[in-house]
């Protein structure tokens, strides 16, 4: 029987991504959705990009301001449950999750988290007493320990696309190293302002994609062009990207941040990477997180207040003059895969969540409030 089900998204690409394919798992399997996001930019300029509509929560705010957006924005969540007539709420962190979870629970319905890092996040360590099931994109380093070791959801073409058709499309040539930088879907100023000119001190021929985060693209993309005459650089440079996958496959070397997302991709693609992970958080999740690869022998992590032109240069030196030690750090990551995690979850939950529902009703919408189709 149907169930309808709410996810909710809280204002990154690391949120936003795993809520839709999940969501696409569960309309395959017969179910309907409804998406609940912040609406930040990003958002909605990936949800425009696929054609995906959403309801939105405006929780901006700080101090006592943001205690008052977050009980006015629980009201609304529970408007939003209500009117989607929902039987079960997931949600992916942040604080988005923490008014749709609080609302979902106190309407009786069953709560599920995912959580794609190491170390779980503020809101689902508030809220994981009250779910059901917790979905664990990585092994626990502390904060929920009752989950279920899943994997996080992730696009069935990061697991399939090929290096050669990826540098092809992407109209890369072939027989030169690929290095991918991203900073995921908000950027980082470090990899922005630091690679050019480290990967230019290499002296070495590559090829760069390099994703800036909204607003950066420009500035970036002059920077690689005043490089040109001095460094074989060729530089494709954007601001966001659907194609994901195929900038992952056609990649040698990944330079990132370390958000759980971004490891999972790592992983599904079987990519060498540095990781430069973000330093401002208080439980150092990115630390966390890139330290499963690094574990592995799959990464070399760079602290941020290490990551100077001269180090980052000797570095990419070193391992795009390797291109076997990649090959094996590829492999490491790759070895870490398990079981595609949207199926597996959306399975789990048939079996463990949804059941606990309202009563079941047969297909009766033509259109939900978020179908991504």
């Amino acid at each position: 029987m149907v169930k309808r089900v709410c996810l909710v998204s809280s204002g990154t690409g690391g949120h936003l991504w795993p809520a839709l394919v999940l969501a696409e798992a569960l309309r395959e399997r017969g179910h309907e959705t409804v998406l609940l996001t912040e609406g930040r930019r990003v958002e909605q300029e990936f949800l425009s990009r696929v054609g995906c509509r959403a309801e939105t929560l405006d929780l901006r705010g700080s101090g006592v301001g943001q205690v008052l957006r977050m009980a006015r924005g629980t009201v609304d969540a529970r408007r939003v449950l209500r009117d989607a007539d929902a039987d079960a709420v997931v949600c992916t962190g942040g604080r988005t999750s923490v008014a749709a979870g609080l609302a979902g629970r106190s309407l009786g319905l069953p709560l599920a988290l995912l959580e794609q890092n190491a170390i779980a996040g503020k809101a689902n360590r508030l809220l994981a007493h009250l779910a059901d099931r917790v979905y664990l994109g990585l092994p626990p380093v502390r904060g929920v320990r009752h989950g279920v070791l899943t994997g996080t959801p992730l696009r069935r073409e990061f697991r399939t696309a090929q290096r050669a058709e990826a540098r092809q499309r992407l109209g890369l040539r072939a027989d030169q190293p690929v290095v991918f930088v991203t900073g995921g879907s908000q950027g980082a100023g470090v990899l922005n302002e630091r690679v050019p000119r480290a990967l230019a001190a290499t002296g070495q021929p590559v090829q760069v994609l390099h994703l800036t985060g909204p607003d950066n693209d420009e500035d970036v993309r002059r920077r690689y062009a005043e490089l040109v005459t001095a460094s074989p650089i060729r530089a494709v440079v954007r601001s966001l990207a659907l194609d994901m996958a195929d900038l992952y496959a056609a990649a040698d070397l990944v330079v990132c941040r370390g958000g759980g997302c971004t490891v999972a991709e790592l992983i599904a693609t079987g990519r060498a990477s540095v990781i430069v992970p973000y330093p401002h958080h208080k439980d150092r999740q990115q630390l966390h997180n890139a330290k499963v690869l690094e574990r592995a022998g799959a990464s070399q992590i760079v602290e941020q207040a290490e990551f100077d032109e001269e180090n980052v240069a000797a570095l990419f030196r070193e391992l795009l003059g390797s291109p076997g030690r990649l090959e094996r750090m590829g492999s490491a990551a790759a070895a870490l895969q398990a079981e595609e995690a949207s199926d597996r979850i959306a399975s789990d939950l048939e079996d463990r969540v949804l059941g606990r529902g309202r009563a079941s009703r047969p297909s009766s919408r033509e259109e939900t409030v978020a179908t991504g189709r």
